[in-house]
């Protein structure tokens, strides 16, 4: 913190103690609150010896397992080991020194001893990355969160609809696809981008929220043609071990209808022609995977959607087998298509992606855009 001189204590009392207070307090009342419980589960401990050694009928040495548990999950290794220590010396102390009920403590001290193994394995986790108690939890669900709201597509301008969908390999809180979206203070234009990291649930998580940060700050801040060169440079900085990531971005002028679509090793769009009733593949430009080379070279498709005419990304878990072609999924995924035509474009990337041709054992993305 940088230092005060004498003036500013004198004129700028508030904010003296502002910074005095975030830089002492906060630290400072998580060790007191933690001192204290560890203080208080000893106490427990004591009482419930005190318990134990009276008169008949006794509670059983296993009163003292919950309080093994319960530091487990809110303390420090330290803390931790403070109530482990007196939890399971009031046992030896109590059920084998002082009363003849020595079999039944004894399994209460072998019982204790392996939780406390436990307990601690997971306090020297989460100490190791900063987190107490259910701070943890609590930190996984908020990026899982900021993962789904980036996910969430903006109302288009009259004429025009776009919805998205992201299924979980097994239903699990975490995928490895996401998407990110801009929309145009004025309405005129529309961007999408839709990610495949590599890997699957927690696997992929850390790769997936922090690209998604990336995305989410780059998409429309830099010119579409240069999202993805941007994207690919930050994943090389990141130097995944094992790690890359497919994606392909969407940018549509919702006043024309002009469409370009840029793509990084991902499954080709599918364009569906209302005049003709038939979908096409715009399968002509590709470039390589977000992370693999440092000066990758990125180029286009265009064209224009007109009025009935819709356009869909969808990531590989919508068309990859391990026994079939990537053409032959696609193809598959054309003809589900096909009865989005007569039942309507509203909730199809949501039954696209419950019809996806490898189920539910991979991540599932589906943009779909339509023009009425």
């Amino acid at each position: 913190m940088p230092s005060l001189s004498a003036r500013t204590l004198r004129r700028r009392p508030a904010l003296v103690a502002a910074r005095a207070w975030r830089a002492t307090m906060p630290g400072a009342a998580h060790r007191q609150i933690g001192h204290g419980s560890a203080l208080l589960l000893a106490l427990l401990a004591g009482t419930f010896l005190h318990l134990t050694l009276g008169p008949s009928p006794s509670p059983p040495w296993s009163i003292f397992l919950p309080l093994i548990v319960i530091s487990g999950v809110f303390h420090k290794p330290g803390e931790h080991a403070f109530v482990v220590s007196v939890t399971l010396g009031c046992i030896v102390a109590g059920g084998i020194l002082l009363t003849p009920r020595t079999s039944e403590a004894a399994g209460s001290l072998v019982a204790g001893s392996v939780i406390a193994c436990v307990t601690m394995w997971r306090c020297v986790a989460r100490a190791r990355v900063g987190v107490q108690g259910t701070s943890g939890e609590d930190l996984l669900g908020e990026l899982r969160d900021g993962l789904e709201r980036r996910g969430r597509l903006p109302r288009l301008r009259a004429g025009w609809d776009v919805e998205g969908t992201i299924s979980a390999a097994f239903g699990h809180p975490f995928s490895g696809d996401f998407i990110v979206s801009h929309h145009t203070p004025d309405g005129s234009r529309f961007e999408a981008v839709l990610v495949d990291v590599s890997g699957k649930g927690l696997i992929s998580a850390p790769r997936a929220v922090q690209l998604s940060g990336a995305l989410d700050a780059l998409v429309g801040a830099v010119a579409p043609e240069e999202l993805l060169l941007a994207a690919n440079d930050y994943v090389v900085r990141q130097q995944w071990t094992e790690g890359y990531a497919t994606a392909i971005h969407l940018v549509v002028d919702l006043e024309t209808g002009e469409y370009q679509v840029w793509r990084a090793g991902h499954p080709p769009a599918v364009v569906f022609h209302g005049g003709s009733g038939t979908w096409s593949i715009l399968e002509d430009e590709v470039g390589p995977a977000l992370g693999l080379v440092e000066e990758p070279v990125y180029r286009c498709d265009e064209g224009v959607l007109r009025r009935h005419d819709a356009l869909m990304l969808y990531s590989d878990g919508l068309v990859e087998q391990s026994d079939r072609a990537l053409d032959e999924g696609i193809e598959r995924l054309l003809g589900k298509a096909e009865y989005l035509v007569a039942a309507g474009f509203d909730g199809g990337s949501e039954r696209l992606c419950g019809q996806a041709a490898a189920g539910n054992t991979d991540d599932r993305g589906v943009v779909l855009l339509w023009r009425s």
